[in-house]
């Protein structure tokens, strides 16, 4: 048998192939919607994600807490609005609406009859792709960490103010004021300082005021408070009251000790991992630390550590410990947080997609194998004929040149239809080796051989065709088109 003979049987093989792979695609591609197999397995691969190293897969019992904290929380992720934007579901009008109740109608008779539950609960349905940017932003909105940022920030210049008034009481304590009057009007002044503190405590709560600007209100409320007092306070004591409010004041006038209030304070990501830290690593025995103020944000930040899985906090304790250790400035340690999640949920999708791409390789095998035996695609059936059917290879071969002649280079959804169409013609005029009406008319051959034999000979050919069509119609397009290239 010469080279030209073996090309064209090689060409009818692959366009034998080709036209049932596009069959087969078209079988996956509908599978794939009815069943959501890419959101359900995005959804599962984030629910793993999560898990870390308790995977979900090894949870032995349903009401394991850790699985319900998996659950719960992959169920927010869900329905918080930057991914929920992302379930775009088609158009608007009635047929597409006819067609997505039909899809969903099936989806839920499999469900029931496999005895499966939907993995989307209500909504039915989920997003097939999220942006590593979308998962990071929903999961730090989600945990609600920029408030639990600002309620540290609140916290502290609470603190700060309350520690001052304290300061303030003591000095005036030590005072020696016998005057009556004297010592009430420091008294009216010290009890204005408070209001006043309390009024510029609760415009920072509120976004009235920077941190920044908040500051200078108190240095500039503690220069007219020591302006005011100075005024009743006995001339022995006035150079000691003077100077120790300089000292109270010195925090907020020299530009060093400023900046470093200013760090310890302002809402920032170093701020709340510290408290992240304490409530992760120490726990339960961190509670009497913490009273007042302190203890409502300790509680509120353990509460958001709390529906949490195991593996999941201390994952992100390490990707903000991570963020902080890259960025030096407080400013940008948040972003790199967002970032660190980003690369990290990144990460995970690339394993995830491997997974997938195994799975429906399997898939694809197994939709291949159904349609070899159910169109008896024998392989080694259809090497036979052709190698003795000259007119069937030379027809064969002049539809697959006129078939990459007409195609274009880059094989997308839309010219992949064109090519089917084409192929369905094409087959409408050609009587190709396959079909149980053909395999009976060679029966008398093969009776000559044991059944034993035959059958195995057949099952090897159905093989090799479900592997063949599992291939895919791009592939098979592509090497048909570089065979006529070698041709030329």
């Amino acid at each position: 048998m010469n080279l030209p003979v073996i090309l064209d049987i090689v060409i009818g093989l692959i366009f034998i192939y080709l036209s049932f792979s596009l069959l087969s695609s078209e079988i996956q591609n509908l599978i794939t919607i009815i069943l959501q197999w890419r959101a359900t397995h995005l959804k599962k691969s984030i629910e793993e994600l999560i898990a870390g190293e308790l995977h979900i897969q090894n949870y032995s019992s349903p009401s394991n807490p850790q699985l319900e904290k998996t659950k719960k929380l992959t169920n927010s992720l869900y329905q918080n609005q930057l991914i929920k934007n992302l379930n775009y579901s088609g158009g608007k009008g009635p047929l597409e609406r006819g067609f997505r109740k039909i899809v969903q109608r099936i989806g839920s008779l499999i469900e029931r009859i496999t005895g499966n539950e939907n993995t989307f609960g209500h909504p039915k349905t989920g997003p097939s792709y999220i942006p590593s940017n979308a998962f990071a932003a929903s999961l730090i909105d989600t945990l609600k960490i920029q408030e639990s940022m600002k309620e540290i920030s609140e916290y502290k210049l609470e603190y700060f103010l309350n520690k001052t008034l304290i300061r303030i009481k003591k000095i005036l304590y030590e005072l020696h004021i016998e005057d009556s009057r004297s010592k009430q009007m420091i008294k009216n002044e010290y009890k204005n300082l408070i209001q006043e503190f309390k009024q510029i405590s609760h415009n920072y709560k509120n976004d009235l005021a920077s941190l920044n600007l908040t500051l200078e209100r108190i240095l500039d409320r503690l220069n007219l408070y020591t302006k005011k007092t100075v005024r009743y306070v006995s001339v022995i004591d006035h150079s000691e009251f003077s100077s120790k409010m300089n000292l109270v004041r010195r925090v907020l006038v020299n530009l060093q000790e400023k900046q470093v209030l200013i760090a310890d304070m302002e809402p920032s990501f170093s701020n709340l991992l510290k408290f992240w830290g304490k409530v992760i690593e120490i726990g339960e025995s961190t509670k009497a630390e913490f009273k007042g103020n302190q203890g409502r944000i300790y509680q509120k930040i353990k509460d958001t550590v709390n529906i949490l899985p195991e593996s999941l906090q201390k994952s992100l304790y390490i990707l903000a410990q991570q963020a902080t250790t890259k960025i030096g400035e407080t400013d940008n340690a948040f972003h790199q947080f967002q970032v660190e999640i980003e690369k990290w949920f990144d990460n995970s999708m690339e394993r995830a997609t491997g997974v997938y791409k195994r799975n429906a390789r399997g898939v694809a095998f197994l939709i291949g194998f159904t349609i070899a035996i159910a169109a008896n695609v024998d392989t080694l059936n259809i090497i036979d004929h052709l190698s003795k059917d000259t007119l069937m290879r030379a027809t064969i071969s002049n539809y697959s040149e006129e078939l990459v002649s007409q195609a274009n280079d880059n094989l997308n959804e839309e010219e992949l239809q064109k090519v089917q169409s084409q192929v369905n013609l094409a087959l409408d005029n050609l009587e190709l080796p396959i079909g149980w009406s053909q395999d009976n008319n060679n029966k008398t051959s093969e009776s000559q051989l044991s059944i034993y034999l035959v059958g195995l000979k057949k099952l090897l050919g159905w093989i090799i065709s479900g592997i063949a069509i599992s291939m895919g119609a791009n592939f098979w397009f592509n090497l048909l088109k570089k065979i006529f290239e070698l041709k030329k």
